[in-house]
């Protein structure tokens, strides 16, 4: 990822740009000077029905920011500065026109204008060759300098050739506005053995270098369970950045994807649905990604379950329909649950409650039936970029996972209290460089019979918690 395309002021002066050349495309009679700018030409609907979507977004956007929420800087005692909001360096938007800009600038200024570099100021590191965040950034561009406020900017940046980006805004739209039709039928349910393993990670898919070393020690993990003989399962929870075009998939997921082309017949492999997948309509979700014969199993659905005769696991698509349960997805988990003995376990992005967002009232009661069986004794989710334990709800264990590969700022100490209703947020952080940059990580699931061994292991190796699930 380019460094200024993780920087919000710098996104938005793009937007402009966009937006001005989507009014001339939009109006083919005001474009005066058709060679002034290349590119492919944009046709008016296209343009018309893009243009309002950006004005839509910049609407919401002149109101609060759409990035990553709850990540206040860290106190700036502990660098000698001010430090920069979270913006600045780790603009991750949560609105699909924004993030079909980021996706559109990074294919534009790496693929095509090829401007981006690896190299960036010693400050963007924390020690070493451990970048926080990203080493990429644009060849031609100014470095990064703060303004009267503290902010981290960076001076404006024309793309010669607008019109590819504004081409690839408006068909990410398009692709947004006429989503792939959900398949709304199960995967053929898959039988694990009571001594399986299951590697979880969540909001992996930036493929950023923390991000690689997350993959690397899950990589490990994964070595060690083919030397016992182990059956394996690694399951993503969801999210590729920015909104899920097929570049993101095979540049950021799957080039770094810990199951290797070849062992998917030994470890198998699953991808969740997210917000991020679905910003471009899902079409590379479903008909790229899940196309590669590691994930054969998936069979191109998005939801789908995992069983032995101890446990059910209920894999759900909670991003088709954005924080709810597209199609028959609740009454099939409920009828799995009911036929099935034993308990279980769901997986999903998005979650119903948190200790720092507002509950999710579209899931909650879409999943009431599931939940009313009373067999549900576990959930894993990701969607916030962080890892908490939640105290038990309707006899459900809660845990957040998704500290897979997005930067956040680490905002508490150590012993500070945790809000409720967690009971333990893993804080961690890099010691070094100019933010407090938290650590990301993954979970392994040993089953054990009725039992289940969990660890929660960071991008480092070290493990930090471990639980069992009875």
């Amino acid at each position: 990822m380019i460094a200024q395309v993780l920087n919000r002021q710098f996104v938005l002066d793009q937007l402009e740009e966009v937006r001005r050349e989507l009014q001339e495309a939009a109006t083919p009679e005001r474009r005066t000077m058709a060679t002034a700018t290349e590119g492919p030409e944009i046709e008016p609907q296209d343009a018309a029905l893009a243009l309002a979507a950006i004005d839509e977004a910049l609407q919401q956007e002149t109101l609060a920011s759409s990035g990553q929420k709850g990540f206040e800087p860290p106190p700036p005692e502990r660098r000698g500065e001010e430090p920069a909001p979270i913006d600045d360096f780790s603009f991750f938007s949560r609105d699909a026109v924004l993030s079909n800009l980021q996706s559109a600038l990074e294919h534009v200024l790496t693929e095509k204008e090829k401007l981006a570099q690896s190299d960036l100021p010693d400050d963007r590191r924390s020690f070493q060759d451990d970048v926080a965040v990203t080493d990429v950034s644009l060849a031609d561009a100014p470095p990064p300098s703060r303004d009267l406020d503290g902010r981290r900017i960076f001076d404006k940046f024309s793309i010669f050739d607008i019109r590819w980006v504004s081409s690839l805004v408006a068909e990410g739209v398009r692709k947004l506005r006429g989503r792939f039709p959900f398949p709304d039928e199960a995967a053929t349910a898959v039988q694990i053995g009571d001594r399986a393993r299951l590697v979880v990670v969540g909001d992996w898919g930036s493929g950023l270098p923390r991000a690689q070393k997350v993959a690397n020690e899950m990589r490990k993990v994964l070595d060690e369970g083919i030397a016992h003989q182990r059956e394996q399962h690694v399951v993503h929870l969801g999210d590729v950045y920015y909104s899920g075009w097929e570049y993101e998939y095979r540049n950021r997921f799957l080039q770094y994807w810990p199951v290797r082309l070849g062992e998917e017949d030994r470890i198998t492999s699953w991808n969740l649905n997210g917000n991020h997948d679905m910003y471009s309509g899902g079409h590379a979700f479903y008909g790229y990604v899940l196309q590669d014969p590691r994930f054969k199993r998936q069979e191109g659905k998005s939801y789908f379950s995992l069983r032995n005769d101890h446990w059910t696991l209920l894999a759900l698509d909670t991003a088709w329909e954005d924080g709810g349960l597209q199609g028959h997805q609740a009454q099939w988990a409920q009828r799995t649950l009911t036929d099935s003995s034993g308990k279980g376990m769901l997986l999903s992005h998005h979650q119903i409650f948190s200790a720092y967002e507002s509950g999710n009232d579209v899931l909650s009661e879409k999943i009431k039936p599931v939940l009313a069986t009373g067999r549900v004794k576990s959930w894993l989710w990701g969607h916030e970029h962080r890892c908490v334990f939640y105290d038990p709800y309707q006899g459900i264990d809660a845990r957040c996972l998704g500290h897979g590969g997005v930067p956040v700022y680490m905002t508490h100490a150590e012993n500070d209290p945790y809000p409720a209703p967690a009971f333990y947020e893993y804080r961690d952080f890099i010691d070094k460089g100019l933010e407090r940059w938290a650590l990301f990580g993954f979970a392994v699931l040993d089953f054990d019979g009725p039992e289940i061994a969990v660890r929660y292991i960071d991008e480092n190796g070290k493990e930090h918690q471990r639980e069992r699930i009875a």
